[in-house]
């Protein structure tokens, strides 16, 4: 079964799951609707039906039958509701899996627009985040954490730990590719929550890494005071003491509880507005640790959870207990208990107490837990794109900087209408000129290199039939944006773009192990005059292969082209072109040798319904 009959059978599955659950609670609805009126008449009839006092009992047995089924039918009805968010959240799974095989953009999230950054140096050039963009295209995560750790991956400005980490987040990217029903499940667990109740969960990682204790007199006042009330209450009127002292008595405690929880009560916010986050982690967790991983970074990654427990406690357990106390501590969200009854008991107090305990044996896990957590759903991405591109290539990591690729295309293009080109850059210094026409895929072919070498450096599978790749730092010019605000004209905001272009470069070939800069420079220098853009770009592009750059520039002045000389043996030309055919002009989008021979511009502007001759002079 490929992917999208895989995807195609769950929609179906879980949607008729979901039907069927609906029904049962609308049946559940009536049923409860039905025993309240039945209560009601019951009670009525106690009350004005004359009875006598066997009667009476038996119609007050009936209305405790009666309240005990309505009990029943409510935690039914919310088991229900429980089953119909899992249904749910597995349709998503399936749903988005076909959106993306589809390229239905509106139909997935585009939440990771918030990482885009003009400073990058490839994420806007390359489409990496935001609508129509790589991350939609790979990010499966359901959590904040997993979705920042994929757009991380995505944006590597390095290759870190080049080629054996890399070559380890493909092993594990291999394996999650073949175990569907895992990544299903992980996404259902974590897909429950609603993406609007997913908190940053800084402020929590804060509070488990502090070390801010409760103060001693509180943790006394917490056990004395509740129970001398108690006492008071119960033993006070057997002794004699006045009803209006035992009265004033818990007036008193329930303002000093009061005052007692403005201290604790910073502790409690931290953690009370993130219950569904930790009822989500756990889920998680649990699930990945039953999960029996053949691959060393999965199987690390689920050691990691089940042994740096303090104690050999599991993660999964660690995080139930926490929240069981989340869960006392929310108790104070009903107005009555938090004013009333708290107070009495000093509530707070004792939550803050189990907190503090709590974060004592296990806080300073939290972070490295939802870490493995968040790699793991990350590695889940990698492997669900994996499952849904079975065409595409693994690469072959190589240790030297090289780029050489046979029939590569842009993942973001659909299948029927992508086209793949090789292209050979067999080591550092080398480069290829592209020259060609309008809309003909000279950007298109750049962005296709920029793209699938992220793919690479993240350890996912590449749009091509074969890619040998080696350690990249990936930077680009391709969208230029000048600045009113700044007074930045659009020259200008190149240049300095390609001055970042020329400073990684040295930052690659001074790295250890040495790397190189892969450099893809779309309409180099445009904005000046063609015998400057000339001198400029060969300025440029000689600086980078000085420092063992190597990439792509395109542009359609064929000024622009592999020099004669010292140059000439490192520089390739290539173009694309266009076909007419009497008045029709289409594109083959095939990358071929040498230096275009045609322009379209003037046919271009006709086609627009601008009057230029063919020839270009000023008509009559």
């Amino acid at each position: 079964m490929n992917a999208r009959e895989a995807y195609e059978a769950g929609r179906v599955a879980h949607g008729l799951a979901m039907a069927a659950l609906d029904r049962r609670a609308r049946t559940v609805g009536i049923a409860r609707l039905v025993l309240a009126g039945v209560a009601l008449l019951l009670v009525g009839a106690i009350v004005w039906a004359p009875l006598d006092a066997g009667g009476r009992t038996r119609m007050w047995v009936a209305v405790g039958a009666t309240a005990a089924a309505f009990v029943g039918l409510v935690i039914f009805h919310a088991r229900l509701h429980e089953a119909a968010g899992r249904a749910s959240a597995a349709l998503r799974f399936h749903q988005r899996g076909l959106a993306r095989l589809s390229h239905a953009w509106d139909e997935l999230p585009a939440t990771s627009a918030r990482f885009a950054s003009a400073e990058h140096p490839f994420s806007k050039d390359l489409d990496v985040f935001g609508r129509a963009s790589l991350m939609q295209l790979v990010d499966t995560s359901e959590t904040l954490l997993g979705e920042e750790r994929v757009a991380r991956l995505l944006s590597l400005e390095a290759p870190a730990g080049w080629p054996e980490e890399t070559r380890g987040r493909q092993q594990a990217a291999r394996e999650l590719g073949g175990r569907l029903a895992f990544r299903e499940e992980l996404a259902t667990r974590a897909g429950v929550v609603r993406r609007e109740d997913r908190r940053d969960v800084e402020a929590m990682f804060r509070w488990a890494e502090s070390r801010d204790a409760v103060p001693s007199a509180v943790r006394w006042l917490a056990w004395i005071l509740p129970a001398t009330v108690l006492a008071a209450v119960i033993v006070g009127p057997a002794l004699g003491v006045r009803v209006g002292w035992i009265v004033a008595l818990v007036i008193g405690e329930m303002g000093i509880g009061h005052l007692t929880s403005a201290r604790t009560a910073p502790a409690l916010e931290s953690v009370s507005d993130r219950l569904s986050a930790v009822t989500q982690w756990r889920s998680m967790i649990e699930l990945i640790e039953r999960e029996p991983f053949e691959g060393p970074l999965l199987t690390a990654l689920r050691d990691r959870l089940r042994v740096a427990a303090p104690g050999g406690e599991l993660a999964s357990d660690a995080l139930a207990g926490l929240e069981r106390i989340v869960g006392f501590a929310d108790a104070r969200r009903n107005e009555a208990f938090r004013f009333f009854f708290a107070p009495v008991l000093m509530w707070d107090a004792h939550c803050a107490l189990a907190l503090t305990r709590w974060r004592d044996r296990a806080g300073t896990r939290l972070r490295p837990w939802l870490d493995a957590l968040a790699d793991i759903e990350a590695l889940a991405s990698l492997g669900g794109f994996a499952f849904e591109h079975p065409d595409y290539a693994w690469p072959e990591l190589t240790p030297e900087a090289m780029f050489d690729a046979r029939g590569l295309g842009h993942p973001l293009i659909a299948d029927a209408r992508r086209v793949g080109n090789d292209v050979s850059l067999p080591s550092g210094g080398r480069a290829l000129v592209i020259t060609g026409s309008n809309m003909s895929g000279k950007s298109t072919f750049l962005r296709a290199m920029g793209v699938n070498a992220i793919l690479a450096a993240a350890g996912a599978p590449v749009c091509a039939r074969s890619l040998r790749v080696g350690p990249l730092y990936v930077a680009t010019s391709m969208r230029v944006d000048d600045s009113l605000e700044h007074g930045v004209s659009h020259f200008y905001a190149e240049l300095r773009r390609l001055k970042g272009i020329v400073d990684r470069a040295g930052e690659a070939a001074a790295a250890r192990p040495p790397a190189a800069a892969l450099f893809l420079l779309d309409e180099i220098l445009h904005g000046t005059n063609s015998r400057e853009r000339i001198l400029g770009a060969w300025a440029v592009v000689r600086h980078l292969l000085a420092q063992g750059a190597l990439g792509a520039v395109s542009t359609h002045d064929t000024g622009i082209t592999a020099p004669e000389g010292s140059l000439g043996d490192r520089i390739q030309n290539a173009h694309f072109e266009e076909q007419v055919e009497g008045e029709t002009m289409t594109f083959d989008y095939v990358l071929r040798a040498g230096v275009v021979q045609s322009s379209n511009a003037l046919r271009l502007m006709r086609a627009a319904g601008l009057d230029v001759p063919d020839d270009g002079r000023a008509a009559d």
